[in-house]
Protein backbone atom coordinates (compact mmCIF):
# COMPACT_ATOMS: atom_id res chain seq x y z
CA UNK A 1 0.00 0.00 0.00
CA UNK A 2 1.31 3.62 -0.86
CA UNK A 3 0.23 5.93 1.39
CA UNK A 4 1.56 8.87 -0.16
CA UNK A 5 -1.04 8.25 -2.72
CA UNK A 6 -3.74 9.71 -1.23
CA UNK A 7 -4.31 13.51 0.32
CA UNK A 8 -6.57 15.22 2.37
CA UNK A 9 -7.60 18.38 0.06
CA UNK A 10 -9.79 20.95 1.30
CA UNK A 11 -13.42 20.91 -1.05
CA UNK A 12 -12.23 24.32 -1.84
CA UNK A 13 -9.43 23.06 -3.45
CA UNK A 14 -11.27 20.10 -4.95
CA UNK A 15 -13.67 22.73 -6.74
CA UNK A 16 -10.87 24.42 -8.39
CA UNK A 17 -8.97 21.34 -9.23
CA UNK A 18 -11.60 19.21 -10.17
CA UNK A 19 -14.22 21.85 -11.67
CA UNK A 20 -16.04 18.93 -13.43
CA UNK A 21 -17.02 17.72 -10.38
CA UNK A 22 -19.46 20.15 -9.06
CA UNK A 23 -21.69 19.40 -11.48
CA UNK A 24 -22.08 15.84 -10.81
CA UNK A 25 -25.75 14.62 -9.31
CA UNK A 26 -24.24 13.14 -6.00
CA UNK A 27 -22.03 16.40 -5.21
CA UNK A 28 -22.77 18.19 -2.21
CA UNK A 29 -26.11 16.97 -2.76
CA UNK A 30 -27.70 18.66 0.18
CA UNK A 31 -25.84 21.71 -0.26
CA UNK A 32 -24.13 21.21 3.65
CA UNK A 33 -20.72 21.32 2.86
CA UNK A 34 -18.09 23.52 4.21
CA UNK A 35 -15.69 24.33 1.76
CA UNK A 36 -12.58 23.85 4.84
CA UNK A 37 -13.83 19.55 4.97
CA UNK A 38 -11.69 17.18 3.27
CA UNK A 39 -11.72 14.75 -0.03
CA UNK A 40 -9.84 12.37 0.18
CA UNK A 41 -7.81 12.33 -3.35
CA UNK A 42 -5.75 10.33 -5.16
CA UNK A 43 -4.94 11.98 -8.59
CA UNK A 44 -3.41 9.11 -10.17
CA UNK A 45 -3.64 4.86 -10.31
CA UNK A 46 -4.41 3.15 -7.56
CA UNK A 47 -2.94 0.00 -6.66
CA UNK A 48 -4.19 -0.89 -2.92
CA UNK A 49 -3.75 -3.79 -0.56
CA UNK A 50 -6.08 -4.85 1.30
CA UNK A 51 -9.65 -3.62 2.08
CA UNK A 52 -10.66 0.05 0.96
CA UNK A 53 -13.44 1.63 4.03
CA UNK A 54 -15.48 3.80 2.64
CA UNK A 55 -17.30 4.29 6.19
CA UNK A 56 -14.96 7.26 7.04
CA UNK A 57 -16.77 8.28 10.42
CA UNK A 58 -16.84 5.34 11.77
CA UNK A 59 -14.23 4.47 14.86
CA UNK A 60 -12.85 1.38 13.23
CA UNK A 61 -12.72 3.11 9.75
CA UNK A 62 -11.16 6.14 11.60
CA UNK A 63 -8.27 4.04 12.73
CA UNK A 64 -7.94 2.41 9.69
CA UNK A 65 -7.61 6.05 7.49
CA UNK A 66 -4.74 6.92 10.50
CA UNK A 67 -2.81 4.28 9.46
CA UNK A 68 -3.17 5.32 5.52
CA UNK A 69 -2.75 9.02 5.68
CA UNK A 70 0.26 8.46 8.63
CA UNK A 71 -2.09 11.00 11.40
CA UNK A 72 -2.72 10.51 14.60
CA UNK A 73 -6.23 9.63 15.57
CA UNK A 74 -7.10 12.72 17.42
CA UNK A 75 -6.53 14.54 14.25
CA UNK A 76 -8.66 12.53 12.07
CA UNK A 77 -11.35 13.02 15.06
CA UNK A 78 -11.25 16.88 13.81
CA UNK A 79 -11.67 16.12 10.56
CA UNK A 80 -15.03 15.67 8.45
CA UNK A 81 -14.33 14.39 5.10
CA UNK A 82 -17.48 14.26 2.70
CA UNK A 83 -15.65 12.59 -0.28
CA UNK A 84 -13.15 10.39 -1.56
CA UNK A 85 -11.49 11.07 -5.20
CA UNK A 86 -9.47 8.87 -7.52
CA UNK A 87 -8.82 10.08 -10.80
CA UNK A 88 -7.48 7.47 -12.43
CA UNK A 89 -8.24 3.45 -12.34
CA UNK A 90 -8.37 1.70 -8.69
CA UNK A 91 -7.33 -1.94 -7.84
CA UNK A 92 -7.24 -3.90 -4.70
CA UNK A 93 -7.18 -7.11 -3.60
CA UNK A 94 -9.82 -6.92 -1.09
CA UNK A 95 -13.28 -5.99 -0.33
CA UNK A 96 -14.11 -2.20 -0.93
CA UNK A 97 -16.77 -1.65 2.48
CA UNK A 98 -19.60 1.30 2.43
CA UNK A 99 -21.57 -0.89 5.16
CA UNK A 100 -23.80 1.58 6.53
CA UNK A 101 -26.80 1.93 4.48
CA UNK A 102 -27.57 5.51 5.42
CA UNK A 103 -24.83 7.35 4.92
CA UNK A 104 -21.58 7.61 3.47
CA UNK A 105 -19.57 9.61 1.68
CA UNK A 106 -19.35 11.10 -2.28
CA UNK A 107 -16.97 8.98 -3.91
CA UNK A 108 -16.00 9.45 -7.83
CA UNK A 109 -13.61 6.86 -9.14
CA UNK A 110 -12.28 8.26 -13.21
CA UNK A 111 -11.16 4.90 -14.13
CA UNK A 112 -11.98 0.90 -14.01
CA UNK A 113 -12.07 -0.76 -10.75
CA UNK A 114 -10.85 -3.99 -9.95
CA UNK A 115 -11.65 -5.47 -6.21
CA UNK A 116 -12.51 -9.07 -4.51
CA UNK A 117 -15.57 -7.64 -3.81
CA UNK A 118 -17.79 -4.40 -3.09
CA UNK A 119 -20.55 -3.64 -0.74
CA UNK A 120 -22.09 -0.39 -1.25
CA UNK A 121 -24.66 0.93 1.35
CA UNK A 122 -25.25 4.97 2.06
CA UNK A 123 -22.67 6.78 -0.07
CA UNK A 124 -23.26 8.02 -3.45
CA UNK A 125 -21.02 6.46 -5.72
CA UNK A 126 -19.95 7.49 -9.39
CA UNK A 127 -17.33 4.55 -11.71
CA UNK A 128 -16.84 6.24 -14.78
CA UNK A 129 -14.89 2.80 -16.17
CA UNK A 130 -16.06 -0.54 -15.81
CA UNK A 131 -16.08 -2.76 -12.80
CA UNK A 132 -14.63 -6.23 -11.88
CA UNK A 133 -14.97 -8.16 -8.95
CA UNK A 134 -13.55 -11.73 -8.09
CA UNK A 135 -16.13 -12.54 -6.37
CA UNK A 136 -19.75 -10.25 -5.20
CA UNK A 137 -21.21 -6.60 -5.77
CA UNK A 138 -23.66 -5.67 -3.33
CA UNK A 139 -25.74 -2.61 -3.10
CA UNK A 140 -27.96 -2.37 -0.37
CA UNK A 141 -30.63 -0.14 1.09
CA UNK A 142 -32.71 2.69 -0.68
CA UNK A 143 -30.62 5.86 0.68
CA UNK A 144 -27.48 4.97 -1.05
CA UNK A 145 -26.69 5.68 -5.09
CA UNK A 146 -24.23 3.93 -7.50
CA UNK A 147 -23.66 4.91 -10.87
CA UNK A 148 -21.15 2.72 -13.49
CA UNK A 149 -20.64 3.37 -16.60
CA UNK A 150 -19.17 0.88 -17.70
CA UNK A 151 -19.70 -2.61 -17.30
CA UNK A 152 -20.44 -4.78 -14.06
CA UNK A 153 -18.56 -8.32 -13.80
CA UNK A 154 -19.00 -10.48 -10.80
CA UNK A 155 -19.89 -13.78 -10.59
CA UNK A 156 -22.89 -12.67 -8.06
CA UNK A 157 -24.04 -9.27 -8.66
CA UNK A 158 -26.48 -8.04 -6.07
CA UNK A 159 -29.50 -5.06 -5.79
CA UNK A 160 -31.33 -5.29 -2.56
CA UNK A 161 -33.85 -2.16 -3.01
CA UNK A 162 -30.82 0.39 -3.90
CA UNK A 163 -30.51 3.10 -6.63
CA UNK A 164 -28.38 1.25 -9.61
CA UNK A 165 -27.30 1.91 -12.48
CA UNK A 166 -25.30 0.30 -15.13
CA UNK A 167 -24.26 0.01 -18.77
CA UNK A 168 -23.76 -3.57 -19.14
CA UNK A 169 -23.28 -6.59 -16.87
CA UNK A 170 -21.51 -10.34 -16.78
CA UNK A 171 -22.22 -12.12 -13.92
CA UNK A 172 -22.00 -16.08 -14.62
CA UNK A 173 -23.42 -17.07 -11.25
CA UNK A 174 -26.30 -15.19 -9.65
CA UNK A 175 -28.06 -12.07 -10.82
CA UNK A 176 -30.79 -10.27 -8.53
CA UNK A 177 -31.89 -6.59 -8.83
CA UNK A 178 -35.21 -6.06 -6.91
CA UNK A 179 -35.13 -2.36 -7.49
CA UNK A 180 -35.33 -2.71 -11.46
CA UNK A 181 -37.67 -6.08 -10.62
CA UNK A 182 -34.87 -8.07 -12.72
CA UNK A 183 -34.24 -11.31 -11.82
CA UNK A 184 -34.98 -15.06 -12.76
CA UNK A 185 -37.74 -16.57 -11.06
CA UNK A 186 -35.15 -19.30 -9.61
CA UNK A 187 -33.24 -16.50 -7.84
CA UNK A 188 -36.09 -14.60 -6.03
CA UNK A 189 -36.42 -14.38 -2.19
CA UNK A 190 -38.85 -16.28 -0.39
CA UNK A 191 -40.70 -14.69 2.52
CA UNK A 192 -40.21 -16.39 5.96
CA UNK A 193 -43.38 -15.65 8.15
CA UNK A 194 -41.46 -17.45 11.43
CA UNK A 195 -38.38 -15.23 11.37
CA UNK A 196 -39.98 -12.38 9.35
CA UNK A 197 -37.12 -12.32 7.13
CA UNK A 198 -36.56 -12.62 3.18
CA UNK A 199 -34.12 -15.80 2.86
CA UNK A 200 -32.26 -15.91 -0.10
CA UNK A 201 -32.55 -18.56 -2.78
CA UNK A 202 -31.37 -22.07 -3.19
CA UNK A 203 -29.96 -20.53 -6.53
CA UNK A 204 -27.27 -18.08 -4.61
CA UNK A 205 -27.19 -20.58 -1.00
CA UNK A 206 -25.54 -23.33 -3.74
CA UNK A 207 -22.74 -20.98 -4.57
CA UNK A 208 -21.90 -19.82 -0.67
CA UNK A 209 -19.25 -21.33 1.38
CA UNK A 210 -20.71 -20.90 4.50
CA UNK A 211 -24.44 -23.09 3.65
CA UNK A 212 -25.77 -21.68 6.75
CA UNK A 213 -26.04 -18.03 5.40
CA UNK A 214 -29.38 -17.70 4.58
CA UNK A 215 -30.50 -13.61 4.40
CA UNK A 216 -29.08 -10.49 2.41
CA UNK A 217 -28.08 -8.90 5.90
CA UNK A 218 -26.08 -12.15 6.77
CA UNK A 219 -24.21 -12.15 3.63
CA UNK A 220 -23.34 -8.88 4.24
CA UNK A 221 -21.99 -9.13 7.22
CA UNK A 222 -19.45 -11.67 5.56
CA UNK A 223 -18.71 -8.69 2.92
CA UNK A 224 -17.81 -6.41 5.53
CA UNK A 225 -15.32 -8.45 6.99
CA UNK A 226 -13.66 -8.88 3.74
CA UNK A 227 -14.04 -12.00 3.47
CA UNK A 228 -14.09 -14.46 0.71
CA UNK A 229 -17.14 -16.32 0.60
CA UNK A 230 -17.71 -18.43 -3.08
CA UNK A 231 -16.89 -21.65 -2.98
CA UNK A 232 -15.35 -21.62 -6.34
CA UNK A 233 -12.42 -19.47 -4.61
CA UNK A 234 -11.72 -22.04 -1.84
CA UNK A 235 -11.93 -20.00 1.31
CA UNK A 236 -9.51 -20.14 4.03
CA UNK A 237 -10.39 -22.50 6.88
CA UNK A 238 -11.47 -20.92 9.69
CA UNK A 239 -10.73 -21.15 13.44
CA UNK A 240 -12.80 -21.62 16.53
CA UNK A 241 -10.59 -18.10 17.39
CA UNK A 242 -11.73 -16.45 14.48
CA UNK A 243 -15.70 -17.34 15.41
CA UNK A 244 -14.98 -16.44 18.83
CA UNK A 245 -14.30 -12.93 17.50
CA UNK A 246 -16.74 -12.92 15.25
CA UNK A 247 -19.64 -13.74 17.44
CA UNK A 248 -18.07 -10.81 20.17
CA UNK A 249 -18.40 -8.52 17.62
CA UNK A 250 -22.00 -9.12 16.48
CA UNK A 251 -24.02 -11.57 18.35
CA UNK A 252 -25.66 -12.82 15.13
CA UNK A 253 -22.87 -14.11 13.80
CA UNK A 254 -23.29 -17.18 16.10
CA UNK A 255 -26.17 -18.40 13.83
CA UNK A 256 -22.69 -18.83 11.25
CA UNK A 257 -20.75 -20.73 12.70
CA UNK A 258 -20.19 -24.53 11.93
CA UNK A 259 -21.28 -27.14 14.54
CA UNK A 260 -17.84 -28.31 15.05
CA UNK A 261 -17.18 -25.01 16.55
CA UNK A 262 -20.49 -24.02 18.24
CA UNK A 263 -19.64 -25.49 21.24
CA UNK A 264 -21.08 -24.14 24.93
CA UNK A 265 -18.32 -22.19 25.99
CA UNK A 266 -19.26 -19.77 22.71
CA UNK A 267 -22.97 -20.04 22.90
CA UNK A 268 -23.17 -18.82 26.88
CA UNK A 269 -20.26 -16.15 25.50
CA UNK A 270 -22.97 -15.06 23.07
CA UNK A 271 -25.66 -15.06 25.83
CA UNK A 272 -23.72 -12.91 28.01
CA UNK A 273 -23.72 -9.96 25.24
CA UNK A 274 -27.60 -10.13 25.18
CA UNK A 275 -30.38 -12.66 25.42
CA UNK A 276 -31.02 -12.08 21.50
CA UNK A 277 -28.56 -14.90 20.92
CA UNK A 278 -30.96 -17.95 22.41
CA UNK A 279 -32.59 -18.72 18.97
CA UNK A 280 -29.14 -19.15 17.63
CA UNK A 281 -28.34 -21.89 20.48
CA UNK A 282 -28.38 -25.30 20.01
CA UNK A 283 -31.46 -26.40 21.21
CA UNK A 284 -29.47 -29.64 23.40
CA UNK A 285 -27.84 -26.81 25.34
CA UNK A 286 -31.52 -25.13 26.54
CA UNK A 287 -33.22 -25.73 29.86
CA UNK A 288 -35.16 -25.02 32.03
CA UNK A 289 -32.64 -23.54 34.64
CA UNK A 290 -30.88 -22.06 31.19
CA UNK A 291 -33.73 -19.98 30.47
CA UNK A 292 -34.84 -19.06 34.60
CA UNK A 293 -30.98 -18.11 34.64
CA UNK A 294 -31.47 -15.65 31.34
CA UNK A 295 -35.02 -14.29 32.92
CA UNK A 296 -33.12 -13.42 35.97
CA UNK A 297 -30.81 -10.98 34.28
CA UNK A 298 -33.07 -9.36 32.23
CA UNK A 299 -36.87 -9.82 32.50
CA UNK A 300 -37.31 -8.94 28.37
CA UNK A 301 -35.68 -12.27 28.05
CA UNK A 302 -39.07 -14.19 27.93
CA UNK A 303 -39.42 -12.84 24.69
CA UNK A 304 -37.18 -15.68 23.39
CA UNK A 305 -37.83 -18.26 25.53
CA UNK A 306 -39.18 -21.68 23.37
CA UNK A 307 -42.35 -22.86 24.47
CA UNK A 308 -41.84 -25.85 25.70
CA UNK A 309 -39.48 -24.00 29.15
CA UNK A 310 -42.75 -21.18 29.50
CA UNK A 311 -44.02 -21.67 32.82
CA UNK A 312 -45.76 -19.53 35.51
CA UNK A 313 -42.81 -19.19 37.52
CA UNK A 314 -40.68 -17.79 34.59
CA UNK A 315 -43.23 -15.26 33.74
CA UNK A 316 -43.56 -14.00 37.25
CA UNK A 317 -39.68 -13.64 37.40
CA UNK A 318 -39.79 -11.84 34.17
CA UNK A 319 -42.11 -9.42 35.56
CA UNK A 320 -39.86 -8.34 39.01
CA UNK A 321 -36.57 -8.13 36.50
CA UNK A 322 -38.31 -5.84 34.01
CA UNK A 323 -40.29 -6.45 31.37
CA UNK A 324 -43.19 -5.49 28.87
CA UNK A 325 -46.71 -7.17 29.79
CA UNK A 326 -47.41 -7.81 25.59
CA UNK A 327 -44.06 -10.22 25.95
CA UNK A 328 -45.63 -12.60 28.25
CA UNK A 329 -48.02 -15.33 26.87
CA UNK A 330 -51.87 -14.05 27.90
CA UNK A 331 -52.79 -17.57 29.21
CA UNK A 332 -50.45 -16.79 32.35
CA UNK A 333 -52.03 -13.16 33.20
CA UNK A 334 -53.47 -12.10 36.34
CA UNK A 335 -54.14 -8.77 38.38
CA UNK A 336 -51.16 -9.79 40.12
CA UNK A 337 -48.83 -10.56 37.53
CA UNK A 338 -50.12 -7.40 35.45
CA UNK A 339 -49.18 -4.88 38.29
CA UNK A 340 -46.10 -6.65 39.21
CA UNK A 341 -44.77 -5.76 35.23
CA UNK A 342 -46.26 -2.15 35.71
CA UNK A 343 -44.62 -1.82 38.98
CA UNK A 344 -41.30 -3.03 37.70
CA UNK A 345 -41.60 -1.64 34.00
CA UNK A 346 -38.60 0.03 32.81
CA UNK A 347 -41.00 2.10 30.84
CA UNK A 348 -44.06 3.85 31.43
CA UNK A 349 -46.89 1.13 32.02
CA UNK A 350 -49.28 0.86 29.18
CA UNK A 351 -52.56 -0.10 29.60
CA UNK A 352 -53.44 -0.89 26.43
CA UNK A 353 -51.50 -3.88 26.55
CA UNK A 354 -54.10 -5.42 28.86
CA UNK A 355 -57.20 -7.33 28.10
CA UNK A 356 -60.79 -6.28 28.61
CA UNK A 357 -60.79 -9.18 31.08
CA UNK A 358 -58.37 -7.80 33.14
CA UNK A 359 -59.27 -4.23 33.41
CA UNK A 360 -61.30 -3.99 36.73
CA UNK A 361 -61.34 -0.65 39.18
CA UNK A 362 -58.81 -2.27 41.37
CA UNK A 363 -56.61 -2.92 38.73
CA UNK A 364 -57.05 0.81 37.52
CA UNK A 365 -56.69 2.19 40.76
CA UNK A 366 -53.15 0.60 41.05
CA UNK A 367 -52.42 1.65 37.62
CA UNK A 368 -52.81 5.34 38.26
CA UNK A 369 -50.78 5.23 41.49
CA UNK A 370 -48.09 3.26 39.82
CA UNK A 371 -47.62 5.83 36.99
CA UNK A 372 -49.14 8.91 34.90
CA UNK A 373 -52.41 6.69 34.66
CA UNK A 374 -52.21 7.36 30.42
CA UNK A 375 -55.11 6.20 28.50
CA UNK A 376 -57.01 5.97 31.82
CA UNK A 377 -60.09 7.75 29.41
CA UNK A 378 -59.64 5.26 27.36
CA UNK A 379 -59.50 2.43 29.49
CA UNK A 380 -62.69 3.65 31.39
CA UNK A 381 -64.82 4.46 28.63
CA UNK A 382 -64.21 1.42 27.10
CA UNK A 383 -64.81 -1.19 29.86
CA UNK A 384 -67.81 1.28 31.31
CA UNK A 385 -65.80 1.91 34.29
CA UNK A 386 -66.46 5.73 36.21
CA UNK A 387 -63.03 7.43 35.66
CA UNK A 388 -63.87 10.04 38.75
CA UNK A 389 -64.47 7.03 40.84
CA UNK A 390 -61.13 5.45 40.43
CA UNK A 391 -59.53 8.76 41.07
CA UNK A 392 -60.88 9.32 44.35
CA UNK A 393 -60.01 5.83 45.45
CA UNK A 394 -56.53 6.68 44.57
CA UNK A 395 -56.36 9.85 46.59
CA UNK A 396 -57.94 8.14 49.37
CA UNK A 397 -54.88 5.71 49.31
CA UNK A 398 -52.59 8.74 50.62
CA UNK A 399 -51.95 12.15 49.94
CA UNK A 400 -48.46 11.76 48.36
CA UNK A 401 -51.06 10.43 45.33
CA UNK A 402 -52.11 14.05 44.70
CA UNK A 403 -48.63 14.26 42.41
CA UNK A 404 -50.06 11.85 40.13
CA UNK A 405 -53.72 12.80 40.27
CA UNK A 406 -53.02 16.57 40.13
CA UNK A 407 -50.33 16.23 37.47
CA UNK A 408 -52.28 14.00 35.12
CA UNK A 409 -55.88 14.36 36.12
CA UNK A 410 -56.53 17.93 36.94
CA UNK A 411 -60.34 18.87 37.13
CA UNK A 412 -62.53 20.84 39.55
CA UNK A 413 -64.79 17.53 40.52
CA UNK A 414 -60.67 16.36 41.33
CA UNK A 415 -59.63 18.97 43.54
CA UNK A 416 -63.20 19.40 45.74
CA UNK A 417 -62.81 16.00 46.44
CA UNK A 418 -59.10 16.24 47.20
CA UNK A 419 -60.23 19.36 49.28
CA UNK A 420 -62.68 17.59 50.98
CA UNK A 421 -60.33 14.27 52.15
CA UNK A 422 -57.48 16.83 53.06
CA UNK A 423 -58.25 20.68 53.29
CA UNK A 424 -58.62 19.89 56.80
CA UNK A 425 -56.43 17.72 58.29
CA UNK A 426 -53.81 18.02 56.63
CA UNK A 427 -53.34 21.44 55.94
CA UNK A 428 -49.87 21.76 55.98
CA UNK A 429 -49.13 19.00 53.14
CA UNK A 430 -52.40 20.32 51.47
CA UNK A 431 -50.75 23.49 50.48
CA UNK A 432 -47.55 22.61 48.98
CA UNK A 433 -49.54 20.39 46.12
CA UNK A 434 -51.52 23.50 46.05
CA UNK A 435 -48.78 25.89 45.53
CA UNK A 436 -46.82 23.37 43.01
CA UNK A 437 -49.91 23.42 40.96
CA UNK A 438 -51.06 26.81 41.39
CA UNK A 439 -51.10 27.70 37.24
CA UNK A 440 -53.40 24.71 37.17
CA UNK A 441 -55.88 25.82 40.09
CA UNK A 442 -55.50 29.48 38.20
CA UNK A 443 -56.25 28.26 34.74
CA UNK A 444 -59.48 26.85 36.25
CA UNK A 445 -60.46 29.72 38.02
CA UNK A 446 -59.98 28.27 41.46
CA UNK A 447 -58.96 31.10 43.26
CA UNK A 448 -60.79 29.70 46.48
CA UNK A 449 -58.37 27.10 46.96
CA UNK A 450 -55.18 29.84 46.73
Amino acid sequence: MHNSVFKLVTIKEVKEIYPFLVEREGFDYFEEWDEQDFFLVANQDVDFEGNFYLDLYEDKEKKWLCKLLNLLLKGIDTLRIEGVLINGNFSTNGTIINAEGDYGPYVFIAGNVNCQSMLLGGSYVEIKGNVRAQEVVMTSYNHGNFKCDGVIEAPVFIVEDHYTTFAERKNKLFYYNDRADDFDTENECEYDEVSGEDIISIELRKHLDNPLIETFEELKRELEFGELILKQNNPPAKTYEYWRGRVLSNYRDLKLVPKEFKTEELCNLALNITYHALPFIDKSLITFEFCDKLIGKDGFAIQVIPDEFMTKELCFKASENGTMLRLIPEEYYSEELILLVFKNAKHQPDINDVPSAFITESLLKEYVKIGKGLWLDKACKENEIDKLSILKQVIDSGIEYLDTVFGNHFSKEIVDYAFSVYGGKNKEEWSKYVQKYKIKFERLELSEYL
